[in-house]
């Protein structure tokens, strides 16, 4: 009872009511702008994380973390920055959803515009499991990459919509269009190399490349294999009236002989006589 007679107390309900005044017209001024930053780094982060050329893979799935964080992040700006529109009635709930109706301006219309793309870009993340299992895998990759249409919409919205902004607001913009044209520049590169590396993979693998086989040496190669073989090693004898009479006296083994010492072709060992001159 104690807490509802102090909300009921005139003081304490009007500096109750004049916070959330203050926090509205904050969310007014910034939810847009938090919107676009992240946004940025969501198309930043995106962009660096195919990065091989700085990037060592561990650093990779940090940016890549990053990146999904960033779009949680800019989806909760969105529905923040649309929800204080509406309640402040800047903008009619339909337009809201669905861009140029209502007679809304252009700047409102493109930023319903890059709000739609947002909430695709994110959907897509999520579901990025399901469309690699699809048929058509490479629908994820074309969806996914409405982000580069999505973030120079949301660009011309913020600069074109609302009040004039201010010298700081073109300096947080033109330095979000540097990070992002860094980015770029470091994906293109990183592109260019993995390019000039594939084709000289390519161009060796020509270079080392077995000569193609002729169907007339295929046919001479079998030609020979269907020939007899021959004993390629020479006679041990030469063909003679004597070489039976060799063959049996070199053959023949004596009483007490080993088997082995009457083999074909062994010769018997002679010493020589001392003094004989040998």
């Amino acid at each position: 009872m104690s807490s509802v007679a102090l909300l009921a107390h005139p003081g304490v309900g009007a500096v109750l009511v004049g916070a959330a005044g203050r926090m509205m017209a904050f969310l007014d001024h910034f939810a847009g702008v938090f919107t676009l930053i992240s946004l940025t780094a969501v198309v930043t982060c995106g962009l660096a994380a195919t990065d091989r050329l700085v990037l060592t893979p561990r650093l990779r799935v940090s940016v890549q973390s990053v990146h999904r964080a960033s779009a949680v992040a800019a989806l909760g700006f969105l529905v923040t920055h649309i929800a204080v529109k509406v309640v402040e009635r800047h903008a009619a709930p339909q337009t809201a959803v669905v861009p140029f109706t209502g007679g809304a301006a252009l700047a409102v219309g493109l930023g319903t515009l890059a709000a739609d793309l947002l909430v695709l870009i994110t959907a897509t993340g999520v579901l990025r499991g399901r469309f690699a299992g699809s048929r058509r895998p490479w629908l994820w990759r074309v969806l996914h990459s409405l982000a580069y249409v999505c973030w120079p919409i949301s660009v011309a919205h913020g600069l074109t919509a609302g009040r004039a902004a201010h010298a700081w607001v073109l300096l947080g913009y033109g330095l979000c269009v540097a990070l992002v044209a860094l980015a770029l520049l470091v994906r293109a590169l990183s592109f260019l190399g993995r390019h000039r590396s594939l084709s000289r993979r390519r161009r060796d693998a020509k270079a080392y490349r077995p000569a193609a086989v002729r169907p007339a040496a295929l046919a001479a190669l079998s030609t020979r294999s269907d020939r007899p073989l021959t004993d390629p090693r020479p006679s041990a004898w030469p063909a003679g009236p004597m070489a039976p009479a060799r063959r049996s006296a070199h053959g023949a083994r004596l009483p007490g002989q080993p088997k082995h010492a009457a083999r074909p072709g062994a010769r018997t060992v002679r010493l020589a006589q001392p003094g004989s001159g040998e």
